[in-house]
């Protein structure tokens, strides 16, 4: 079932249940508008912004010349038409923006889809949830104070990504993204007496993994204390945030202080395929420790 676009377009919310060739399929629906929606709202921009320039300087050229000579009543009705043309193009580009997507949010859910296929049943269900809103969205807005160094900040919570499935061997797989946001602000009066107001934001972004699995698979996973973390590996730029292992869990966060990206395009940014994957394994290491006590202790 294609994405419904008119609803997405109002709420900015892609909500699904569907095998991972279906949400693969969406992904590539969503990429493909997105793409035209850009080049489309950069056309209606062009041509504003041109208008506009055009309309203005042709107006004021009329009224220059009014009653100097018959061109005025050219130039006039000329440069109103223009500016029609100009809100005209602005309004279209507003609507165009409407399904401008960021584009790192779907291209990260598709390349987890693909890992997951390998693991999944053809026909298994991908609950996702992926809310495509700005990140200082209202509806987001968390709470405000004083920073320790003085700064007013105004924090904002994306709970941007919910993804779940049942991997072939029964075990319930839930992954989320969550971005956090601090815009802050600072007035403070100089020495020439003079008051001057910074602005900055600060980021962050949370990746939380869960594995759920049958306890008689694997019986001593709650009993693997610190051999369980000695297996977590993680790219540079994170580090774990939270670890926790129960006879029927093994459950991390990763934090990502750098900028994130679907591919690392400078030694700043964080390949958040790259934490996706290697949460995954690490997690998949654990289970697989705990199989290899399962068989020892059995052959004991």
């Amino acid at each position: 079932m294609a994405v419904d676009l008119e609803q997405l377009s109002r709420e900015r919310i892609y909500r699904t249940q569907a095998p991972c060739t279906q949400v693969l399929a969406d992904m590539q629906q969503l990429r493909e508008v997105d793409d035209i929606k850009e080049k489309k709202e950069a056309v209606t921009y062009f041509v504003g912004c041109g208008s506009m320039v055009i309309g203005a300087f042709a107006g004021f050229f009329g009224l220059f010349t009014l009653g100097a000579s018959g061109l005025s009543s050219f130039l006039l009705p000329g440069a109103l038409l223009l500016l029609v043309v100009g809100i005209v193009a602005f309004v279209m580009r507003a609507q165009h923006a409407k399904l401008d997507l960021e584009n790192r949010r779907y291209e990260l859910v598709s390349r987890i889809v693909k890992m997951l296929q390998a693991d999944t049943a053809p026909q298994a269900q991908v609950t996702l949830e992926m809310d495509l809103r700005d990140g200082m969205h209202p509806a987001k807005f968390f709470g405000e104070g004083k920073t320790p160094s003085g700064w007013q900040a105004k924090s904002y919570i994306d709970r941007w990504l919910s993804l779940q499935s049942r991997l072939v061997d029964g075990t319930h797989l839930r992954l989320e993204m969550i971005e956090r946001t601090d815009k802050r602000t600072r007035t403070r009066r100089g020495s020439s007496g003079r008051t001057k107001t910074k602005t900055r934001t600060v980021s962050d972004a949370l990746v939380r993994v869960r594995l759920q699995v049958k306890t008689e698979k694997y019986q001593h996973l709650g009993r693997l204390g610190a051999h369980a973390r000695n297996a977590v590996r993680l790219p540079k730029g994170t580090r774990l945030k939270s670890f926790s292992v129960e006879p029927d869990r093994v459950d991390l966060t990763v934090l990502i202080s750098d900028p994130w990206d679907v591919k690392a395009s400078s030694a700043m940014q964080v390949n958040a395929v790259e934490v996706v994957a290697m949460s995954l394994l690490s997690l998949y290491q654990i289970l697989n420790l705990s199989r290899a006590i399962d068989k020892k202790a059995a052959h004991a």
